[in-house]
């Protein structure tokens, strides 16, 4: 009865001892019958699942853990049908204890035996390993940014065993010697293509590597075979150690340094010719500062006959609009002279008449003079095809831009003639084109713009006649113009440029050749965004458009003397 007693008092301690082990275990541990529901679980496995272990009995799996049931349930299945376990299974998916977290946990499926052998449960042993799944993935992308940081090296850097075989190598001296790291894995250093071409070279290696091994920093210079060229570098060998301070294995490193070398040679050389050298630089720097003063004093003189040319043109148009109205008053003068000599009958009246008209005609002549002085010149209208036109002038359009700017012309084919002076427009079109160009220091594109229009239109200027237009735009995409100076840019003599740069004179002469021409200009101009220049010139509409024109060129050539005073001397292209 006794031994009956200890023995029931033994199985419950045992019991005690294994509940015990069980609700302590740091792995999940579980046990499910053959309907996959839970019939005991321990807190770790309760933990993982995120419900207590009284809320797993009697519960299935998927109640608890629904996202793990289309990886799980055929693994239970097979389990529970073919009597055999499932060993180190990897599960991945969520649960309660992590909502919204993919973790990862290692999985034991071993069937459970009762009566005739037929499986009647599972038990589970399951071991998180999410954490250490990351750690690993980070330890092996540290390893592989520190592999890939070597490679990128333009220096050798390996790793040798204490031995001396090779245990890595980056790509650098792989790639400069045409190798691959298999070529030389797992074999002594010295034997590797870089050194094997020198016995001597060899023997040196192998006594740093014995330095190395017993603990010392081993550097000197060695050439080296890198393809089937030789070159040398900076080579050292240094001992690994481990965190307490044990070698275990080597570090060769080494960096080219042939330039250097090469560089150390040249230097020497050049030593020995250094004095020639400097005094054939010396004599070259002289000759060089020689040249540089007459090419100062050659742009300087041609600034001061830039600047003397500008104001002789602004004093011209100044003399020739005083000529102008001095004409006309001597105009009057001789009128006069002219009906009083017919009224007198009185020689010595006469006389005196004859001494005046005299004096007048040498005013006249005078006026002549200054006019000569001013360049003045009156319109030639002629008939001009806007196409061909632009065409022919498009080589010297491009010229006038200057490297850096393209100049492209778009024609639409629609002008046909336009009644103007050639040489006036030619020269309105290089002034236009040349403050383009001003306006982009840094390069740029120019379209000079092409069409027909009809006034009155959107397209055309309000104050333009009735009639058919050719509109030439000249469009650069340059700094522009702020409202106050496109305000004022038609003005003569206003300019933004600085002193000697400009007249203020080009757009005004433009502005007074589209006028007298019949026609006008509109000005178009945005700060930072670019200025569009467009001249409207009547179009030729009939055989006698020209002889027309040449009738309202001499009918208005007096009304018109202030234009005529802009456009004569558009010779040279001014800018605004």
């Amino acid at each position: 009865m006794d031994q009956v007693r200890a023995s029931r008092v033994q199985e419950a301690t045992d019991a005690a001892e294994l509940n015990a082990l069980y609700a302590r275990a740091p792995l999940g541990l579980g046990l499910i019958d053959r309907e996959l529901r839970f019939v005991r679980v321990n807190p770790a496995l309760a933990d993982m699942n995120g419900f207590s272990p009284e809320e797993h009995v009697g519960k299935k799996v998927w109640d608890l853990v629904p996202d793990l049931r289309a990886i799980a349930e055929p693994m239970l299945l097979k389990v529970i049908e073919s009597g055999e376990p499932l060993r180190d299974v990897a599960i991945t998916g969520t649960t309660l204890a992590h909502p919204g977290e993919i973790r990862e946990w290692r999985e034991q499926f071993y069937p459970i035996f009762v009566g005739d052998g037929e499986v009647s449960g599972i038990g589970i042993i399951c071991e998180d390993v999410t954490d250490r799944r990351r750690q690993d993935r980070e330890i092996r992308e540290r390893e592989d940014k520190l592999r890939r940081v070597l490679d990128q090296l333009f220096a050798f850097v390996g790793v040798l065993t204490l031995d001396g075989e090779v245990d890595y190598a980056n790509r650098a001296p792989l790639d400069a010697a045409g190798l691959q790291l298999a070529d030389v894995a797992g074999k002594p250093f010295w034997d590797a293509p870089w050194w094997s071409y020198d016995a001597e070279v060899q023997a040196r290696l192998k006594l740093a590597i014995e330095a190395a091994r017993a603990g010392e920093l081993v550097r000197y210079d060695v050439p080296v075979m890198l393809g089937h060229a030789p070159v040398t570098i900076d080579f050292q060998l240094a001992p690994l150690r481990d965190s307490s301070g044990a070698i275990t294995g080597l570090i060769p490193s080494g960096t080219i340094i042939e330039e250097r070398v090469q560089a150390q040679r040249a230097l020497r050389a050049l030593a020995d010719d250094l004095e020639i050298t400097v005094a054939r630089r010396t004599a070259a720097l002289h000759a060089a500062n020689a040249q540089l003063k007459e090419e100062i004093a050659q742009r300087e003189a041609a600034q001061d006959a830039l600047i003397r040319s500008q104001k002789m043109e602004a004093m011209g148009r100044l003399v020739a609009g005083v000529a102008h109205d001095f004409n006309n008053i001597l105009a009057a003068v001789l009128s006069g002279l002219s009906l009083i000599g017919r009224r007198l009958d009185d020689p010595e009246a006469l006389k005196l008449v004859d001494m005046s008209t005299n004096a007048a005609m040498r005013g006249t002549g005078l006026v002549k003079q200054l006019l000569a002085f001013a360049r003045q010149q009156r319109l030639d209208p002629e008939r001009i095809d806007v196409s061909a036109f632009l065409k022919e002038l498009e080589p010297l359009l491009g010229v006038s831009a200057g490297s850096g700017i393209s100049v492209a012309i778009e024609d639409d084919g629609a002008c046909g003639a336009i009644i103007a002076d050639a040489a006036q427009l030619q020269s309105a079109l290089l002034n236009l084109v040349i403050n383009a160009r001003d306006a982009m220091p840094d390069g740029g594109a120019v379209r000079i713009v092409a069409r027909a229009v009809r006034a009155p239109g959107d397209e055309a200027l309000p104050e333009l006649a009735e009639g058919d237009y050719a509109a030439i735009s000249v469009i650069d995409n340059g700094t522009g113009m702020a409202p106050e100076t496109l305000a004022r840019v038609a003005e003569p003599f206003f300019t933004t440029k600085q002193v000697g740069k400009g007249t203020g004179l080009g757009v005004p002469m433009v502005h007074g050749f589209t006028h007298q021409s019949g026609g006008g200009l509109r000005i178009e101009s945005e700060f930072g965004k670019g200025t569009a220049m467009t001249l409207f010139l009547p179009r030729a509409t009939g055989a006698d458009a020209h002889a027309g024109a040449d009738a309202d060129a001499g009918a208005d050539a007096d009304a018109g003397a202030d234009f005529h005073t802009q456009s004569g001397t558009a010779g040279l292209p001014d800018s605004a």
